[in-house]
């Protein structure tokens, strides 16, 4: 049997990928940050759990050493594990700052440094890394959170030339507006002091994502577009589940820039 990681697993795209590989007869290292949720999986005999914050590197070493001490070999890393934040930038705090860039990115960095000599070892293996479509585009009041899955984008891009010849994929899954604990999360405005030129603006875009999220899809999409990439044998970089997604990507890659502007500024920000 094949061994999946996976990281972020206890909710959402983690939650439901873990349960799809383990339905395919993939042994399935589960990991989350919260002790809590360590037996959610208990009826599952393919899906072992792990307490893991992949803001920890030392963690994160010793829970590969573990997986590896549990199953031998690890055939697929899944990046899933982030953290979302809606804000104006002035009214971002450093400590939100700090623990998306820790999360979103060193978090990422860090699994799959680590796991690199496993999978040449190997000779072979596939990094999957879960971005965003906030990785390809941009909206206004998420600009940290852009800044993380952005980086994600290009830190994945670089290291699939950079394995290639080790035969060690790498693949971005790009979600949507889909339907996990980032759909709770922003239903209600953040509890913050904002500056009153925030007032009218900041609202209408929270209405907007509101409503995007509320129409979004089920995460049960993007586990089967995260097990697709992670049997891919093509040498692809970048998939999507959603078709929305897909037309966003489209428009963007086709409109002129100042266009696509406009058109943002107004279904985001305009009164």
């Amino acid at each position: 049997m094949k061994t999946v990681l996976i990281t972020g697993a206890s909710s959402g795209i983690g939650k439901e990928t873990a349960i799809l590989f383990a339905n395919n007869g993939w042994n399935v290292a589960a990991t989350m940050r919260n002790a809590g949720n360590i037996n959610m999986f208990a009826q599952n005999k393919n899906i072992k759990t792990y307490i893991l914050n992949v803001k920890n590197k030392a963690a994160i070493a010793a829970c590969i050493a573990e997986v590896r001490n549990d199953f031998s070999r690890i055939d697929v890393l899944v990046n899933n594990a982030g953290i979302y934040t809606t804000n104006p930038l002035e009214v971002t705090t450093d400590e939100e700052m700090e623990d998306i860039i820790d999360t979103n990115i060193k978090g990422v960095v860090y699994t799959s440094k680590f796991i690199l000599k496993h999978f040449r070892q190997n000779k072979g293996g596939t990094i999957v890394n879960v971005s965003s479509i906030a990785g390809r585009v941009t909206f206004p009041y998420q600009s940290i959170y852009h800044t993380s899955k952005w980086a994600i984008e290009g830190f994945s891009e670089s290291l699939y030339y950079e394995l290639k010849s080790f035969n060690v994929k790498v693949k971005i899954v790009e979600p949507g507006m889909v339907k996990t604990n980032i759909y709770n999360a922003v239903m209600t405005l953040p509890d913050k002091e904002y500056p009153r030129e925030y007032n009218t603006k900041f609202p209408k875009w929270h209405s907007y994502l509101m409503k995007s999220y509320r129409n979004g899809y089920s995460p049960k999409l993007d586990a089967e577009t995260i097990y697709k990439a992670a049997n891919s044998h093509s040498t692809r970089l970048r998939y999507t589940s959603d078709f929305s997604t897909k037309l966003v990507f489209f428009i963007r890659s086709f409109l002129p820039l100042f266009i696509y502007q406009n058109l943002i500024d107004k279904l985001t920000m305009s009164k």
